[in-house]
């Protein structure tokens, strides 16, 4: 969501933040070529204060809602028996990986996070079911469905994933869209499946997160949802994570606009401001009175944060441009 401005002083508190982290599935031991889908009841993986939801269930041979990891490596054995593996039949840079089906979140303890990005890419058995079709799903770019059925969608096809970034008390504060294939192209050289690990980019998202939660579209729906398989593969969450919250009184302090572009403006009290990159390289310092405005006009695009302080405490609040 889009806002003209934030209060610096969001509840009356202020918030510092530790370096950059990255979680990506490798404290989870695996044989190779193999995978844990939440049998042994645990209801989860846990890296770093980041809890990866899972729910496994008994019934039909055993299956699991929310998050597995792996380390599969088949690319090619099409079928729901191969949900586990990944398309690139790796993790990012890595083994492990974690895959998603379809109803799980992450979940932040303590603080909240702020948000910067993660990798996805298809996994083989929602990947081979988009390029070949198969007995439940249709073939993304045709006009009939698995049953033969003209579809109506004239091959326009898509599979695309919400990622809903949600406040403390459960609530959903912004979201970011991401197409894991897409056949709508009028040249139909651009059409694509996700074969390779992609960026979703989380950085749009300003305020602090305690949980992530996903939602799928896809083109080709039946009487009871979506065909396609409901599954992506997901390696490198990056976050920012809060060290602590301190009660400020500084609630008058506003920092707009955010976006920003050439210019920035801090209204409130009198203190010292000063703007760092994600790196913490200094970009700009300065002193003022109730009002300032900051020049920002050679700041290449990216995320920065904005500190205040002064005798009352210290706030960073994160901006974009």
């Amino acid at each position: 969501m889009k806002k003209n401005y934030f209060s610096v002083m969001v509840f009356g508190i202020s918030m510092s933040l530790s370096a950059q982290q990255t979680i990506g599935f490798e404290n989870v031991l695996l044989d190779s070529n193999t995978y844990d889908d939440g049998s042994n009841g645990s209801g989860g993986f846990y890296e770093n204060g980041v809890v990866f939801t899972n729910t496994y269930f008994t019934d039909w041979g055993g299956y699991n809602n929310g998050f597995s990891v792996s380390n599969m490596q088949d690319d090619s054995t099409a079928g729901y028996m191969n949900a586990n593996s990944a398309i690139t039949a790796s993790g990012y840079n890595s083994n492990n990986y974690g895959v998603y089906y379809p109803e799980g979140t992450i979940q932040f303890a303590g603080q909240g996070v702020i948000l910067n990005s993660f990798k996805i890419t298809n996994t083989t058995y929602a990947a081979l079911s988009m390029r070949d079709g198969d007995s439940f799903a249709k073939k993304f770019g045709d006009s009939l469905n698995a049953s033969g059925v003209n579809d109506g969608t004239n091959g326009e096809d898509f599979f695309r994933v919400w990622t809903y970034a949600h406040a403390e008390n459960g609530d959903i504060i912004d979201s970011v869209l991401f197409y894991l294939a897409d056949y709508r192209f009028s040249d139909s050289s651009q059409d694509y499946i996700v074969n390779t690990w992609e960026t979703v980019d989380l950085s749009s998202i300003t305020e602090t997160v305690y949980a992530l939660s996903f939602k799928f579209e896809s083109s080709d729906m039946g009487d009871w949802g979506i065909l396609t398989p409901t599954y992506f593969a997901i390696d490198n969450l990056s976050i920012y994570k809060n060290l602590g919250l301190n009660e400020n009184t500084l609630s008058n302090v506003k920092v707009y606009p955010n976006p920003f572009q050439n210019e920035l403006i801090i209204n409130g009290e009198s203190g010292d401001v000063s703007i760092t990159d994600l790196t913490g390289k200094e970009m700009t310092s300065t002193q003022y009175n109730q009002y300032v405005q900051i020049n920002t006009t050679d700041f290449p695009s990216g995320i920065y944060f904005v500190t205040i302080q002064n005798e009352k405490g210290v706030f960073t609040q994160k901006i974009s441009k």
